[in-house]
């Protein structure tokens, strides 16, 4: 093969990288944006507990010396982060076209109002089991019955898969709930991290191929851009401690690299708006929330799609906690910061009812 022919590759390929598969260049949208709240003494105790028991779960992931068994040990964890749950509220079994998923009801809960919720994990963990201390705090707080799903995921499936059962998941929510077909009154959409981006997804996608469009919108360190380019990625992967390690992998690729390596593990464009929604059609989107703290890596992300979605004329809001871990609402419930942050989504549904 003639050095030119090499070099025309090359450059094909470097061009492929840099247009189609790294989407449009937001960097228009780093700017500080958002309300913020400083952090608490509970925190620190409290993450550090969690800390000591994730490197046991990595020590012996590495350990194992299989990326099966690994796998399965990360999922396995993951599975029972609510195993020390105490609620009186009821969780039963659904199927959802063949997708399993799981209602979480608080005593009391007005049924024909629901949650549609999605789990976090990067796509490659996490189940409504392991989430159910969300699902349960999301039932309390709104009085609504939380469909959790089990959607499919990596690297057994490609991405489109969890996109299909989300969106698939939506049109169900709309005319069932626990108790059997009915149409809902009030509905929500939330997630966290990988869930948060599904969510996202679902708020635009919503409103051109859906009948009704959700009241709100609730995000927790959520994922919006599977191209990884944000500065923030870079910037604060020695203080992410729950994402930093494995995600900040991804950063010592070039960025013609990472977008394909992105293309390859995904098996669809990283920067098509269903899987990367701070790339999608966001005019007119329902109210959101979205929670981030100071020094995860997904953090630019969040302020991007903030900040692109008010310059539509969306009604978003971003709030930023201090110095909290990854997806802090879950790990750390119950305790400082994370009480601090479910008051405010308290208070986000309550004026979401106010305006119905």
């Amino acid at each position: 093969m003639s050095w030119f022919i090499v070099i025309t590759l090359i450059a094909i390929w470097w061009i492929i990288a840099a247009t189609i598969l790294s989407g449009q260049d937001l960097r228009q949208f780093d700017v500080e944006v958002g309300e913020h709240f400083e952090d608490h003494p509970e925190d620190v105790e409290a993450t550090q507990r969690l800390l000591d028991t994730i490197k046991e779960v990595r020590k012996e992931a590495i350990d194992s010396k299989s990326l099966k068994k690994g796998l399965n040990l990360v999922r396995d964890f993951a599975d029972n982060l609510s195993s020390d749950l105490e609620t009186d509220s009821k969780f039963s079994p659904v199927d959802i076209y063949g997708v399993p998923a799981e209602w979480t009801i608080a005593k009391g809960a007005d049924t024909r109002r629901r949650i549609l919720f999605f789990h976090g994990g990067a796509f490659i963990f996490g189940s409504p089991k392991g989430h159910r201390k969300m699902s349960d705090q999301l039932s309390k707080v709104a009085n609504a019955a939380v469909l959790s799903v089990d959607y499919r995921m990596l690297p057994e499936n490609g991405r489109r898969k969890s996109i299909i059962d989300a969106q698939h998941a939506y049109h169900w929510i709309l005319n069932n709930g626990p108790d059997g077909k009915e149409a809902v009154d009030f509905l929500l959409v939330s997630g966290d991290s990988a869930g948060g981006n599904l969510t996202l997804m679902l708020s635009s996608w919503s409103k051109r191929n859906a009948s009704r469009r959700p009241d709100g919108i609730v995000a927790f360190s959520p994922s919006a851009d599977m191209t990884m380019v944000s500065p923030t990625i870079k910037e604060n992967k020695n203080t992410d401690k729950i994402l930093g390690e494995g995600l900040g992998l991804v950063t010592k690729l070039p960025l013609p690299l990472r977008a394909w390596t992105g293309l390859i593990s995904l098996r669809m464009n990283p920067a098509d708006e269903l899987a990367s929604p701070v790339f999608g059609d966001l005019t007119n989107l329902p109210p959101t929330l979205i929670h981030a703290s100071s020094n995860e890596m997904l953090l630019g992300e969040s302020i991007r799609y903030t900040n692109r979605a008010l310059a539509m004329g969306s009604d978003v809001t971003l709030q930023i906690w201090k110095d909290q871990i990854h997806d802090w609402h879950l790990f750390n419930m119950g305790y400082g910061s994370a009480n601090t942050a479910w008051d405010e989504v308290g208070k986000f549904i309550k004026a979401l009812d106010q305006k119905a």
